[in-house]
């Protein structure tokens, strides 16, 4: 018998006993495998074919295709494909190729089928196992593929625009761009800076799409500063942007996390802390606490950290009647927040590169300095933690909940249905498969660099290449992937963090041209404007930096367009920056949370197994009052500070 496809694996995935009549049916099942090898590139399984029979994998791996060759899934050495087929008697309904020389073992339809009307009781466990599994996929494939930063998920965006408005919309553009060329002399000294600024607000809010936003504003300020040489001046301004040592840690350091996260998730490591979860939640308070951990532990990727902490929580929150809403309200707004603290997470990464962008020097000083003043994460984080020892007071909605669990046993509300999985992992990760690479980046950001230099700097970009190079003798070397997976893993990663990475380019360009327009020499001059009320800047900007945010529907577009102006005039009025970093760091979460079209509710709502609207309202519901009281704060600062 094979390595890999063995008695043993044969008698856990058929449910078999450990008898004589056992034998027996495993003895049936080996004699009906038929070993097959497949060289690179070679169709298996083809859509819209009838089924021939389901397949287990020995060595190698094969990529699941749909109708336009767009990848769905990758499977690895021990796992199957080709049974839906053959247990419902349709048509294929992917394409399944070989990567690289792949054996695989075939049991045939026929053979299939057979074995399982004679054998009523395994029949039952067989069927169990391949719907969870197919359940399952579903379930993360669904809630990874909705993780995309700094993209608004908006139904303006899922409707392609008719000929007619694309007219409209479009004419308007280029008359406003005629309107600049001819009306605004290029020697004028007011502050022209507005028009593109203003306008890339109306245009965001009126369309809904940040990026389309950014691309036309930032070609309208490129008019007004380079008029008849707009595109080369355009370009020459992207290459600048481009070309800072800033911006190109920024974008090398989201780059190499992308590959990471994506590789610790391909790893089994939203599997990885299930079983320890189970350990220790025996009641609903273990349940959020033991969460809590995992959270905390996998605070690089705030949807790393969800995904993880929800699956790991998903059967003892089921067994221990934990409702659903409960488990929407944790897992919608803590995983940010703990983000939020970490420098080394994504989220940190994406904000102190868009401060370097401002303060030149020390980012993640003043990042650090900032934690204590972002109100919002901190007020959450203790208002969470109150959650889960049951000390915070119920909403209207928890309440309901807890009532319908009483009278019906019901856990989730009406049409969560089609959100509902059954989880029974079969390939479980390992919790030193995630950690070690965290602990390792960790270290290696804080120590390589200051080792060398002799004095103490944080370099990220250093300790995840460390991380990787760690991660590649880990994973390789234990069988955990084949170097040639390990590598896809990575370059997938990378290409997911394609679109904040373009985010990020476009908003500091943006912030560039504004201030080639003299955005800075106007702030200087506005200081007799604002000095009587200056006690009101970190509350008033924290209110319009969390709406900006829910009119944008991100966080990263807001905080490139808000830091530069809001930091350049904290200085010259006085006021210290790591308060008014920390007030828009809060805005940006506050304004995620407060927002009814971003993507989350649907990534929270298909790993809990909730209806995504229940998400956005108990997850709304709470965070408008911990954002007013962040507001209040503010307000206080701003009197104590001033």
């Amino acid at each position: 018998m094979s390595d890999r496809i063995n008695e043993r694996y044969i008698a856990d995935f058929f449910g078999i006993e450990d008898n004589d009549e056992g034998a027996e049916e495993l003895a049936d099942i080996r004699s009906k495998l038929k070993k097959m090898v497949f060289k690179n590139n070679t169709d298996i399984c083809v859509i819209d074919e009838d089924p021939d029979g389901m397949y287990f994998i020995e060595s190698g791996a094969v990529v699941v295709l749909d109708r336009d060759e767009k990848q769905l899934n990758i499977l690895h050495v021990g796992q199957y494909f080709g049974e839906y087929a053959v247990l419902s008697g349709e048509k294929r309904l992917s394409t399944v190729r070989s990567m690289g020389r792949t054996v695989v073992y075939k049991m045939e339809s026929e053979d299939l089928l057979d074995f399982l009307n004679k054998h009523s009781d395994i029949y039952g466990e067989f069927m169990k196992r391949v719907y969870s599994q197919l359940s399952n996929k579903h379930s993360q494939i669904l809630a990874l593929s909705g993780m995309r930063r700094g993209v608004l998920t908006h139904p303006s965006n899922t409707r392609p625009m008719s000929h007619k408005q694309m007219f409209i919309q479009y004419g308007i553009l280029s008359l406003v761009y005629i309107f600049a060329i001819i009306s605004i002399p290029a020697d004028s000294t007011a502050p022209v800076f507005l028009l593109p600024l203003i306008f890339m607000l109306i245009y965001v809010l009126v369309t809904k799409r940040t990026i389309e936003s950014l691309v036309v504003s930032g070609i309208l300020a490129a008019i007004l500063v380079y008029r008849a040489g707009v595109f080369a001046g355009f370009a020459d301004s992207l290459m600048n942007t481009m070309g800072q040592s800033d911006n190109v840690f920024t974008v090398l350091v989201m780059a190499l996390m992308g590959g990471m996260v994506n590789l610790i998730v391909n790893s089994g490591g939203v599997t990885a802390f299930e079983k320890t979860s189970a350990k220790y939640s025996r009641s609903h308070r273990g349940i959020f606490l033991s969460s809590f951990v995992i959270m905390a532990l996998t605070s690089i990727d705030d949807g790393l950290s969800m995904l993880t902490a929800s699956y790991s929580s998903y059967n003892p929150a089921r067994e221990k009647g934990l409702v659903r809403e409960k488990l929407a309200l944790f897992y919608s707004i803590l995983p940010t927040v703990l983000s939020s603290f970490f420098p080394l997470s994504l989220w940190g990464i994406f904000v102190t590169g868009t401060l370097s962008a401002t303060v030149k020097k020390d980012a993640v000083g003043l990042f650090i300095k900032s934690i204590p003043f972002n109100f919002f994460s901190l007020i959450t984080f203790i208002a969470m933690i109150l959650f889960s020892i049951g000390r915070l007071p119920k909403n209207s909605q928890i309440k309901e909940a807890d009532k319908r669990f009483e009278e019906t046993g019901s856990l989730w509300p009406k049409g969560s249905e089609r959100y509902l999985s059954v989880h029974d992992t079969e390939v479980w990760g390992r919790k030193l498969n995630v950690i070690l690479p965290i602990l390792v980046l960790a270290v290696s950001s804080l120590a390589i660099r200051s080792l060398i230099n002799k004095s103490f700097i944080t370099d990220s970009a250093v300790g995840l290449l460390a991380a990787l190079a760690f991660m590649f003798l880990l994973y390789c070397f234990r069988r955990i992937m084949t170097p040639e997976q390990f590598m896809e893993h990575l370059i997938d990663g990378i290409a997911e963090s394609t679109l904040p990475i373009v985010l990020y380019i476009l908003t500091i360009n943006f912030a560039s041209l504004l201030d080639s327009l003299g955005l800075h020499v106007y702030m200087a001059e506005m200081i007799d404007v604002f000095e009587g009320t200056a006690f009101l800047l970190p509350a008033v900007t924290f209110v319009l930096s969390m709406l900006l945010t829910i009119a944008l529907g991100s966080s990263w577009a807001m905080y490139a367009i808000v830091f530069p102006i809001v930091l350049n005039l904290a200085t010259h009025l006085g006021i210290s920056p790591a308060l008014m970093a920390g007030a828009i760091a809060g805005a940006g979460i506050a304004g995620e949370k407060n927002c009814a079209f971003t993507a989350e509710a649907l990534n929270v709502g298909t790993a809990v197994g909730i209806n995504p609207d229940a998400v956005k309202k108990i997850r709304i519901s709470y965070s408008a009052i911990f954002t007013a009281i962040a507001a209040a704060g503010y307000l206080i600062a701003g009197i104590i500070a001033v």
